[in-house]
């Protein structure tokens, strides 16, 4: 997207127009009035036309984008000298500072533009003294020009300043949009990455649990299709029902709809069919205590306790070892308070789990206000803990 100009810069094209207008009202005093031999005065036309040119084509360019720098500084040396040149060829070249003073500070600042107005005017002022300007005038036109010098230069260093808090501003606002813009487009990632986290979340929670647990069942139907042909067709219903589950949860996600788990009919019942799951398909004997369930209708709690539970069991299916579980679900005025124990191998604590469900659990406990504690040992089963406000 380009960037908008200076605000003052948008009125140079009409500074451009009175520049032009300027210097033909200046070649119309050289020509068209006496006071000077013919050959000087064409002489000073020509340099009038070449500052009028000088302007155009460079002058205005140095305003917008090199004002100060030493190229600047050069050009408006030139501008004095041809200036001077031409007043000395001609009094009447003096009508050009009308459009010298300005472009002067415009272009080197407030000292040395101050500088080359007071070169230009002394320069003509000296004709006025002589009486070159107006014949029979002499000092008190001298007196009232140098008025009239030093009135240029308080106003064109007041506008340099005016100049330089613009740019300042501008430079600031342009500051604060790229800062605007920075601060969105990391906004934007940021939404992005929780997006993902999210989506990883449900993925990990529905999908990749379903999908660990057909292979599963799909190879115990492969071991036992020999010895077993009714166990394995035990199995290939489950793994027919958990195809299932996941296809009904991939389709609720890709529709935004409620998850299945979210409308079934009750946590206890939930945890049941878990616990059935873990029995029939790995032989891990497994018991559930009720001490009181949360209320039925707090849907995003009995789903996260469901999915707290499914991802402890499926630890403990995927590296306990264990021969039996004992899942407990009670509610009291505290909150609700979910309890996997095994007596599996267990593990020590306090390294880092590289996985991403038990951090994902951290998480949402956390999120929830709740509490999690996970005591292990190798060689001693692990525990979980988790409570969390009703």
């Amino acid at each position: 997207m380009s960037r908008a100009p200076d605000e003052w810069l948008r009125w140079q094209p009409l500074w451009d127009a009175y520049f032009v207008l300027v210097g033909a009202a200046g070649l119309g005093a050289v020509l068209l009035a006496g006071g000077a031999a013919p050959a000087r005065r064409t002489g000073a036309a020509a340099l009038l036309l070449l500052l009028v040119a000088a302007h155009l084509a460079l002058g205005r360019r140095l305003i917008r984008s090199g004002r100060g720098t030493p190229r600047a500084l050069l050009y408006q040396l030139g501008v004095v000298l041809v200036f001077g040149g031409a007043v000395v060829l001609a009094a009447g070249s003096a009508f050009m500072l009308f459009a010298l003073c300005a472009p002067a500070f415009m272009t080197v600042g407030p000292v040395a533009g101050a500088v080359a107005v007071l070169a230009m005017n002394l320069v003509w002022l000296g004709r006025v003294a002589a009486g070159d300007l107006i014949p029979g005038s002499g000092w008190p036109l001298g007196v009232a020009g140098a008025t009239v010098a030093a009135l240029s230069v308080v106003l064109g260093v007041w506008a340099s300043q005016i100049i330089r808090q613009s740019t300042e501003r501008a430079a600031l606002i342009r500051e604060l949009e790229s800062t605007r813009a920075e601060l969105g487009r990391l906004s934007y990632e940021a939404g992005r990455a929780t997006e993902r986290e999210e989506v990883a979340d449900v993925v990990h929670d529905t999908l990749a649990q379903g999908l660990s647990s057909t292979v599963m069942l799909l190879q115990a139907t492969g071991a036992a299709l020999d010895t077993d042909p009714a166990r394995a067709r035990h199995y290939l219903r489950l793994a027919e029902s958990t195809t299932r589950d996941n296809l009904a949860d991939a389709r609720a996600l890709i529709t935004a709809r409620p998850l299945p788990q979210a409308t079934s009919a009750s946590l206890v019942e939930g945890l049941r069919r878990e616990l059935d799951r873990l029995r029939d398909l790995h032989g891990i004997d497994a018991t559930l205590t009720v001490d009181g369930a949360p209320d039925p209708t707090d849907t995003a709690l009995n789903v996260d306790l469901l999915r707290h539970a499914q991802e402890a069991l499926s630890n403990v299916r995927k590296h306990a070892g264990a021969h039996h579980v004992d899942v407990l679900l009670a509610t009291d005025d505290d909150g609700v308070r979910l309890e996997v124990r095994d007596d599996g191998l267990g593990f020590t604590t306090d390294t880092t789990s590289s996985g991403h469900g038990l951090p994902l659990m951290r998480r949402r406990v956390r999120q929830a206000g709740g509490t999690l504690r996970v005591e292990s040992a190798p060689g001693r089963g692990t525990h979980v803990r988790i409570k969390v406000p009703a």
